[in-house]
């Protein structure tokens, strides 16, 4: 089954841009908002700064504040007074309920009263009282910064995104025709919708604490070999294994998160598709090959979570035995340290805290790298879309047709580059004419109708339009007077008048009425529930084939269109609607060229002209009598359908 699915998976083998070079262009939407960015990287580094210098300022508070000797400073006129000594000459002690000061060498005592006493007691307290407050105030200016710090990123991450969202868009808008004839449309809603979203996540979940992250596990190891250098040492003996266990994790998280993009991606294209057509599903009783194959791609998805699991699943574990480990290290050694004197209980307070600031990042470092990898092969994705190529092979010289005159002159196109579709093809066609182009399938007549729009360059040869060759005219003003009906009409979400306008609402609703009585489309629209004002699901569903069809003539002549291309657009409808529909060409070919493609012959016999395509050459020419007196292609695929018939 996998041989199926094959062309699916492609995407897993692709080459992954750097994620050096993926935020360097994102760098590009980043960098426009330096305020922002400025006050983001001040208070980060002002809280960052403040989180490093809590274990020094508790150690300075354990050393010097609570776990300190205060002691009788003798003076003259036998007065005494409480100073605060580390190494004090008199120790505080009580015997029999009695408070004494006892001199540290000579076990001297000295009788302390109770106000003296008290006096020892208040200084204590007042002294703890300032450094509690002290520290409550810094921890609330902490908060604030923090605070600051993730309000100004989101910020700046929501307004990157909401640019690199519509210029997405706007790109995806000026692609190629081939892109989205290789690409289905669940990939490419996948890249604006979800993979944006996945960049959202990073700036709000990542950005705003990466760099402190990273500023913290430096702090760190400078802050503690500048507290105590061998102690220090001690300690970091654990560090090479830890930054090994960090580089493996990233290698293959990485790579297990690239697949479970990928497959995702997969998934929501075949969802999309199937979705859509999920009528000739039922039609032709396929419901259980489609859901063999969804359980392919849901077990795809599945085994990329696993694995992308299973490196998740050991990555944290590790890190709390190498914490464990790490600070079994600073107790061995710290204590033998705290025996000999060389350091204080505040000095291993402080590294304690350290070496749970140090790990916290690294706990966390899962699951951001998780987000931030997502982050980076959704970016990657995204710029791929960049970099296709735009429509571009448009010279500008002019930018609209005034008559509606076509020709072609000996045009050669093949779609691989190998096998030739039109092989040599040359005809003219006036303005205001009435051309039917006909062939059997595979002819080439399609081909000819989306090079007159400009959807793919033709290898040799040239398309004239109004005597000015294609490639002179500015293709986007060019379309605005060319139309298709296509068979299957696409229409949006929202009212029929709303479609016939193509939402713009600078036409009046009058006019747009006019003009669909003109194409005689208001007869059909007004049997609707609300007319004009029928509001229809996405692509037009709730309508029939030729109410579809209508809609489409109406919306080609309120645009004003001087070349209206029908492309088997009378293929489905009833007999009434294909009436009215010749009716309104009739009136638009006054003024307007219509060039019509039809496999239902009995369709075109009231053209100007036939035109009949056979393997990639116009092989005649002429009316529909003079065509079935030439006894040539065209009266073989007649008759052939009339005795079909």
């Amino acid at each position: 089954m996998a041989s199926v699915h094959e062309e699916i998976f492609l995407e897993e083998k692709e080459k992954s841009e750097g994620d050096l070079k993926t935020f360097l262009r994102l760098w590009v939407y980043i960098k426009k908002y330096k305020l922002l960015l400025f006050l983001t990287f001040l208070t980060l580094a002002i809280a960052t700064i403040i989180e490093l210098a809590l274990p020094v300022f508790i150690r300075y508070g354990i050393d010097n504040v609570i776990n300190v000797n205060y002691s009788f400073d003798l003076v003259p006129e036998n007065e005494t007074q409480f100073v605060e000594q580390e190494n004090g000459a008199y120790n505080l002690e009580k015997r029999d309920n009695n408070y004494y000061m006892v001199n540290n060498q000579t076990g001297e005592r000295i009788q302390v009263s109770g106000e003296q006493y008290s006096q020892y007691f208040d200084l204590a307290i007042r002294k703890i009282q300032i450094f509690s407050l002290i520290f409550i105030s810094v921890l609330v200016g902490q908060f604030l910064l923090n605070y600051g710090q993730v309000f100004f990123a989101n910020v700046v991450g929501q307004k990157v995104i909401f640019h690199l969202r519509k210029d997405l868009f706007s790109h995806i808008l000026k692609l190629k025709y081939t892109y989205f004839e290789k690409n289905p449309p669940g990939k490419v809603t996948t890249r604006v919708v979800n993979d944006t979203q996945n960049l959202s996540d990073f700036f709000s979940d990542v950005v705003t604490s990466l760099l402190k992250d990273i500023a913290i596990i430096i702090g760190v190891i400078i802050l503690m070999m500048v507290l105590d250098f061998e102690l220090s040492l001690y300690t970091m003996s654990m560090f090479p294994v830890i930054v090994v266990s960090v580089v493996l994790f990233r290698h293959f998280d990485r790579k297990a998160y690239d697949k479970v993009r990928t497959r995702i991606s997969a998934l929501n294209s075949y969802l999309a598709e199937n979705l859509a057509g999920s009528n000739v599903t039922r039609l032709f009783n396929q419901e259980e090959r489609k859901k063999k194959e969804f359980d392919y791609m849901s077990t795809k998805v599945y085994r990329a979570n696993l694995q992308q699991m299973y490196v998740f699943a050991i990555f944290r574990p590790l890190m709390s035995l190498l914490q464990y480990f790490t600070i079994s290290i600073l107790l061995w050694f710290g204590s033998l340290q705290l025996t000999d004197g060389q350091t204080t209980f505040g000095t291993i307070y402080a590294f304690t805290s350290y070496i749970d600031m140090f790990f916290r990042p690294l706990f966390d470092l899962a699951e951001k790298y998780d987000i931030m990898q997502n982050a980076f092969a959704s970016a990657g994705k995204i710029f791929k879309i960049f970099d296709q190529e735009q429509e571009n092979f448009g010279r500008k010289k002019y930018t609209t047709i005034q008559e509606g005159k076509v020709e072609f002159q000996n045009v050669k196109f093949s779609y691989d580059g190998n096998k030739e579709v039109l092989k040599g093809v040359s005809f003219k066609i006036n303005p205001n004419e009435r051309v039917a182009i006909v062939g059997e399938t595979g002819s080439g007549k399609t081909t000819i109708i989306k090079l007159i729009s400009g959807l793919y360059k033709y290898q040799s040869g040239k398309i004239l339009l109004d005597d000015k060759e294609l490639y002179d005219y500015d293709l986007n003003e060019l379309r605005k007077k060319i139309a298709v009906v296509p068979q299957d009409v696409f229409l949006f979400s929202g009212t029929i008048l709303d479609n016939m306008r193509l939402f713009n609402q600078d036409i009046p609703d009058e006019e747009v009425k006019k003009v669909a009585k003109s194409v005689y489309a208001d007869e059909i629209i007004s049997r609707l529930p609300q007319n004009y004002y029928t509001v229809i699901t996405e692509r037009g569903g709730t309508l029939s084939s030729g109410e579809r069809q209508l809609v489409a003539l109406t919306r080609a002549v309120l645009f004003n269109s001087k070349i209206i291309i029908l492309d088997e657009a009378t293929a489905n409808v009833d007999v009434e609607t294909e009436f009215l529909i010749q009716q309104a060409l009739n009136k638009i070919s006054e003024r307007s060229t219509i060039i019509s493609i039809a496999h239902r012959l009995s369709t075109v016999k009231s053209s100007n002209r036939i035109i009949v395509v056979h393997k990639g050459l116009v092989v005649e020419e002429g009316r529909h009598e003079e065509l079935i007196n030439n006894h040539g292609i065209y009266y073989d695929l007649y008759r052939l359908q009339f005795e079909n018939s």
